[in-house]
């Protein structure tokens, strides 16, 4: 059952929304949140759970080291392995991970950062002596970065936000707003804000709030919201693995490899299961794609396909010896993820008594954003947050683009 009114409705019981809602609630505020499924069964439930500062935007270094922070205070509680991340690019990145390390300095984020072939060759195999990888000209180790287990994450968030009060109601979906009052399929509920952070869906419920379709960028109109499959997995080599205290790996490479198109990128870390928990390359979906059933659940969408294992196993087996003529097992899948025009977060209020907190995909590696926006919802300005309003679309104030392969970083 839903209450008849609350002070905050919040959309979405997502990393986004139980934080949030903590954070409010933490603050004395009443907050209900209502999810269409199930605590956490949309894009955070099913995270690689990677957290890095690998972003040419100086406003995203800022958001990730106070999330790291967040982090920090209870890793077990979050099930933060604080293992490090290095990101391993070809010539054409290198000038921006020198970009990066300098706004790691400027921002307190410890990193270390290597050029050139053979001082990048040395300090991957200082990590792993089995590191054979070609082509590499740069490196960024960033010493405070990891992973964390998305289950464990979302529990701890969800027991929180119990915790202070927060009433979680799942199996509810809201179906419109207007002048305060929430209209879902479990009844009406009057509020003073809706808060949504509906992850995947941000495309569907922008459309529910007669929000625009386009949005003005540079003088041209792009789509609100555009769509990749996300492709990962966890596959197990017979006699070979990562060590539970080795580093996430992001590594982009414009060597040709195993019919890989160029440029090529797989990231990968320890599994939980003792496997290696890897990814590759998204494939760009249709902006009108289907979410429900979402990610795995999806008979197409959900799925990836033999080529793909095949693919980032070969990868994988080009880097790191050990793993050289390995027979795999494990299997991988997929998921619709959605993105902004310029694939960075929009945080803010998008029309009178709505907020929104649209993390582009990337994540409860800015688990900052939740605290940063009950923040301004209970009457505080929060200036970390003002480079990621609706409005820069209007001024061309869009977050600086990658050469790397990748659409999020």
């Amino acid at each position: 059952m839903i209450p008849a009114a609350a002070r905050f409705v919040v959309l979405g019981a997502g990393v986004h929304g139980l934080s949030t809602a903590y954070h409010l609630a933490d603050e004395g505020a009443d907050v209900v949140v209502l999810d269409k499924g199930r605590v956490g069964g949309g894009a955070t439930g099913i995270s690689g759970g990677i957290v890095r500062n690998f972003y040419l935007s100086p406003a995203m270094n800022e958001l990730v080291r106070r999330s790291v922070e967040i982090f920090e205070l209870d890793p077990s509680l979050f099930g933060f392995r604080q293992v490090g991340y290095v990101a391993v690019v070809p010539e054409a990145q290198a000038t921006e991970l020198e970009l990066i390390a300098q706004q790691h300095r400027e921002v307190g984020y410890a990193s270390t950062l290597t050029r050139g072939e053979a001082a990048t060759r040395e300090h991957m195999m200082s990590l792993f002596g089995d590191w054979r990888a070609t082509g590499s000209t740069a490196s960024l180790h960033e010493l405070r970065s990891g992973w964390a287990d998305a289950r464990t994450t979302l529990d701890a968030l969800a027991g929180m936000a119990r915790s202070v009060g927060v009433r979680l109601v799942e199996n509810v979906a809201v179906t419109g707003f207007d002048d305060g009052m929430v209209e879902t399929t479990g009844g009406e509920i009057a509020c003073e804000t809706l808060v949504v952070a509906p992850g995947p869906w941000a495309r569907d419920v922008w459309r529910l709030l007669d929000l625009p379709a386009v949005l003005e960028l540079g003088g041209a109109t792009r789509p609100d919201f555009h769509y990749w499959q996300v492709r990962e997995g966890e596959f197990v080599a017979a006699g070979a693995k990562l060590d539970p205290r080795d580093p996430v790996v992001h590594l982009d490479a414009d060597v040709r490899h195993s019919g890989l198109p160029v440029p090529w990128g797989i990231y990968f870390r320890p599994g939980l299961g003792g496997g290696v928990a890897l990814g590759g390359l998204p494939l760009a979906l249709d902006d009108e794609c289907e979410l429900d059933p979402y990610g795995p659940s999806h008979p197409e969408l959900g799925a990836t396909d033999s080529a793909f294992d095949v693919s980032v196993t070969a990868a994988l087996s080009w880097a790191l010896g050990r793993f050289e003529g390995a027979v795999w097992s494990g299997s991988s899948f997929a998921a619709q993820t959605c993105f902004t025009p310029d694939s960075y977060p929009v945080v803010g209020f998008v029309r009178d008594g709505v907020y929104a907190v649209l993390d582009s995909n990337h994540g409860f590696k800015l688990l900052a954003l939740g605290q940063l926006a009950a923040t301004e919802l209970l009457g505080g300005v929060e200036g970390a947050l003002a480079p990621f309003r609706l409005e820069r679309f209007e001024t061309a104030a869009t977050h600086p683009a990658s050469a790397s392969p990748y659409p999020w970083t």
